[in-house]
C-alpha cells in the first residue's frame, strides 16, 4: 500500500526567496558583524548627539562585541531557555479520548533522525494511531517504513515551507482523515514552542514532544538563532 504523499508545485513568494538568504547572513559572523558595525559606526557619525568622541568609540566597540556574543555557547544556552519559556502547557480534555496522532515537521536528516525514531516507537507503543510528516521529503516516510511503520499509517507533505504552513496544512489533513484527534507534535525543542503555538492556533490539542538530535555546538547555535528570530516573528504576527 502506497504512502498517502502530497506534493506541490514551486509558488514563487518573494519573501520565501529572501528568507534563506538572510537567515545565511545571521549564521555568518564574518558578514553579519562588519555590515552591523558600518551601520552602527555611521550612526554615531550623522547624528547629531552630544556625546564625546571617546564615548562614541566605546559605545561602538560594546555594541560590536555585544553583537559577536549571540554566537557563544552562553547565548546558545540562554535563547534555548527563553525558547523553551515560550512552550505552552499540554491541553488535555474529556473530550479528546481518541488516541492522538503524531506530526512531525521538516528539520532536515539530522533532526528527522530523532523524531522518526520517536515517532516509531510511539507507535509501536500504541501511544499514537499514525504519523504525519508535513513539510519534508518523502524519505523522512520512507524512513519511518524502515523503521517498521505500516505504510497506511504514515502520510505527509512536501508543500510546507514556514511552521504556520506546517499547521495549515496539517490541520487540513486531520479534518479530512483523523478530525477531533489530538496531536502529539514531536519536533527539536527549539522549534517546539512555535510550532506548538501554531497548531495551537488552528484549534487543534497539542502534546508538545522534544528530541533534542545529535549536533555540533555550531548546528546548535545555528538553530537556536534561527528559532529565536522566528518566534520574535510570530510574537510581532500574534500568531504566539
Amino acid at each position: 500500500m502506497p504512502i498517502e504523499w502530497q506534493t506541490c508545485p514551486p509558488d514563487p513568494l518573494l519573501w520565501i526567496q529572501w528568507r534563506e538568504p538572510l537567515l545565511q547572513l545571521l549564521f555568518t559572523p564574518w558578514l553579519l558583524l562588519p555590515l552591523l558595525a558600518i551601520g552602527f559606526g555611521l550612526v554615531l557619525c550623522l547624528l547629531p548627539w552630544s556625546l564625546p568622541w571617546p564615548w562614541r568609540a566605546l559605545l561602538f566597540a560594546t555594541v560590536v562585541l555585544l553583537s559577536s556574543g549571540i554566537y557563544s555557547p552562553v547565548a546558545t544556552d540562554l535563547m534555548s531557555r527563553w525558547l523553551t519559556a515560550q512552550q505552552p502547557d499540554a491541553v488535555v480534555t474529556a473530550s479528546h479520548r481518541s488516541i492522538p496522532l503524531a506530526v512531525l515537521l521538516g528539520r532536515g536528516p539530522q533532526i528527522a533522525q530523532a523524531t522518526t525514531a520517536e515517532a516509531a516507537r510511539q507507535l509501536h507503543s500504541n501511544a499514537v494511531a499514525a504519523v504525519y510528516v508535513s513539510g519534508d521529503q518523502p524519505s523522512t516516510a520512507q524512513r519511518l517504513l524502515r523503521l517498521g511503520v505500516p505504510p497506511e499509517r504514515v502520510s505527509g507533505d512536501s508543500c510546507a515551507r514556514t511552521t504556520w504552513e506546517n499547521a495549515t496544512l496539517t490541520t487540513q489533513w486531520l479534518q479530512r482523515n483523523h478530525p477531533e484527534a489530538p496531536v502529539l507534535l514531536i519536533t527539536d525543542p527549539w522549534q517546539l514552542p512555535r510550532a506548538a503555538h501554531a497548531l495551537g492556533r488552528q484549534g487543534l490539542t497539542v502534546w508538545p514532544l522534544a528530541v533534542e538530535p545529535r549536533l555540533s555546538a555550531r548546528e546548535r547555535n545555528r538553530l537556536v538563532l534561527r528559532e529565536t528570530a522566528g518566534t520574535l516573528l510570530y510574537r510581532l504576527q500574534g500568531r504566539m
